[in-house]
C-alpha cells in the first residue's frame, strides 16, 4: 500500500521498492508518497463505512471507545466490539485520513444530538440553525 495505507508492518514496505528507496521529503519526515489510486480510495470508504455502522450498532460515539485497556496490565487494547472491522479501516486507510473521518464523525455526532436536543426543547430556531451549519457527515466524499 502507499501513501500512508496499509499497516505498518513489513507488508507495507515491501509493496514498493520505489517508495522505500525514494529519498526523503524536503522536510526530512521520510520518503515522499504517491496519492491513493481511486481503488485504495473505495477500499478506505468501503472500510470506514463499515467501521462506523459497526459503531453506530454498538451505540459507540467516537471511534477508538470501542478498546479497553488490557486486564492484565501488557498496555495493549482489546476491543469489545467491532475489532475486526476496525482492523479493516486501518488497514485500508492512512493514519491521517482515519484521524480526519474520526474526528468528523464526532463532529457530526454532536451536530445531531443538539439539533435533537433543540427540537425536543421546542426551540425550532436553534434547531434550523444547526441544520444550516455543514456537516459533511462520515460518507462526504
Amino acid at each position: 500500500m502507499v501513501f500512508g495505507f496499509g499497516s505498518s508492518s513489513s507488508s507495507a514496505s515491501s509493496s514498493s521498492s520505489s517508495a522505500s528507496s525514494s529519498s526523503p521529503t524536503q522536510d526530512g519526515l521520510g520518503p515522499e508518497r504517491p496519492a491513493p489510486t481511486r481503488e485504495e480510495r473505495k477500499a478506505c470508504w468501503t472500510s470506514r463505512d463499515i467501521y462506523f455502522g459497526c459503531l453506530d450498532k454498538n451505540h459507540v460515539i467516537q471511534a477508538g471507545d470501542e478498546i479497553q485497556p488490557d486486564p492484565k496490565g501488557n498496555g495493549i487494547g482489546v476491543s469489545k466490539v467491532c475489532g475486526r472491522e476496525r482492523e479493516g479501516y486501518e488497514k485500508d486507510c492512512g493514519k491521517a485520513w482515519i484521524d480526519y473521518f474520526n474526528k468528523r464523525r464526532t463532529l457530526e455526532l454532536r451536530r445531531q444530538a443538539t439539533i435533537d436536543a433543540a427540537e425536543k426543547s421546542g426551540n425550532r430556531d436553534k434547531a434550523d440553525a444547526w441544520r444550516s451549519v455543514s456537516g459533511g457527515g462520515s460518507s462526504g466524499r
